[in-house]
This record gives C-alpha cells, sequence and structure tokens, in this order.
C-alpha cells in the first residue's frame, strides 16, 4: 500500500524538470544572443547615419558661402581654402573627425573669358576604419560682361 502512494504522488506532481528548465533557459539565452546582434548593428547604422548627416551639412554650409559671395571674380580657391581635420568650426570637438576640401574650376568662352565656375565640395571621415565622404557640386555663372 505504501508502494503504491509512492508511486500516485510520483507521477501526479506538477512542474518541470531540471531539465526542462535548462532547455528553455538556453532557447531563451539563444533568443537574445540575436537580439543583441540586431540591436548592435541598428547602433551603428545610427552612428554612421549621423556622421553622414553631419558631413552633408558641413558641405552643404560651405556651397552655400561660396555661392553668397558677391563678387563673381572672388570665388576662387584661395578664398575657400581646406579645412583638415580638427579644423572645421574652430576646432569643434563634434567636427573633429572630418576633413573638408574644396575645388573650383573656371570654364571660359572662346575668348578666354571666364563665364562659369564649377564648385566641388567633399567632406570625408572615417567610420569603422573605412574612408567615407559626401561630395556637393554646383555651378555659377557670370552674367555680366559676358562676350560670346
Amino acid at each position: 500500500m505504501i508502494a503504491e502512494i509512492r508511486k500516485l504522488a510520483v507521477s501526479n506532481r506538477e512542474g518541470m524538470t531540471l531539465v526542462e528548465v535548462l532547455v528553455g533557459m538556453t532557447i531563451f539565452a539563444i533568443g537574445l544572443l540575436g537580439l543583441s546582434q540586431v540591436m548592435f548593428g541598428v547602433i551603428r547604422s545610427n552612428m554612421s547615419s549621423k556622421n553622414t548627416g553631419i558631413a552633408t551639412n558641413l558641405a552643404h554650409q560651405r556651397l552655400e558661402q561660396i555661392m553668397s559671395s558677391t563678387r563673381y571674380g572672388a570665388i576662387n580657391a584661395g578664398n575657400f581654402p581646406d579645412e583638415d581635420y580638427g579644423q572645421i568650426g574652430g576646432g569643434a570637438s563634434e567636427f573633429q573627425k572630418f576633413k573638408r576640401t574644396v575645388a573650383i574650376a573656371d570654364s571660359t568662352n572662346a575668348l578666354g573669358n571666364s563665364v562659369m565656375k564649377e564648385i566641388t565640395v567633399r567632406v570625408e571621415w572615417r567610420d569603422r576604419g573605412k574612408l567615407r565622404d559626401v561630395e556637393l557640386n554646383s555651378s555659377i555663372c557670370r552674367f555680366k560682361d559676358v562676350s560670346l
């Protein structure tokens, strides 16, 4: 009779065994590892997007400075010098990793007069060991005193 009571007590137990708990925890841990990899990827992508946005704004800012120049003759590389790493914005910490270069090319007419300038502003930075860059291009034409 005592043996039958022990059989009933063991067979009617509710709950999980240690093996079932360990298997469940292992599956949960694998799921968390996969989720953490996704989160790290999102963080890296967010940082890369932030740097691209800053670089685009820096290039646009310089292009606007050039385009708003009051004199056509003042638009030359000497008036808009390149800025190396740490020089943009007076060395502001958020711009330390960026370098900005300006290229201005003259287009002339048949008489050798400058009638158009091609402006290229390039901002570059390093992201996880790779060189990244943003480049903006524009043109400005000279309408006064142009002989074709």
